[in-house]
């Protein structure tokens, strides 16, 4: 789960720029600013490329903080 969590870490990072050491446990699209609608869209593309997942859009839109994603991904491996 540790390089879920870095991976997941990463793509944060990169697209929402989020720091790599600030605890995540509590961000959503709601308390984040960089996260927005597009950079939403982004984040789940870019999800799907590095964990080689297909998200369906109908859940997409429920992954709306880092917890959730993380749990999603939980899930799949």
């Amino acid at each position: 789960m540790k390089k879920v969590q870095n991976n997941l870490d990463d793509l944060f990072y990169l697209i929402l720029k989020v720091p790599k050491k600030k605890d995540k446990k509590k961000i959503n699209f709601n308390n984040l600013k960089t996260w927005d609608s597009i950079n939403h869209i982004k984040l789940i593309l870019a999800i799907e490329s590095k964990f080689k997942v297909r998200i369906n859009p109908d859940i997409s839109v429920k992954l709306m903080s880092y917890q959730e994603i993380f749990n999603f991904l939980k899930n799949k491996y």
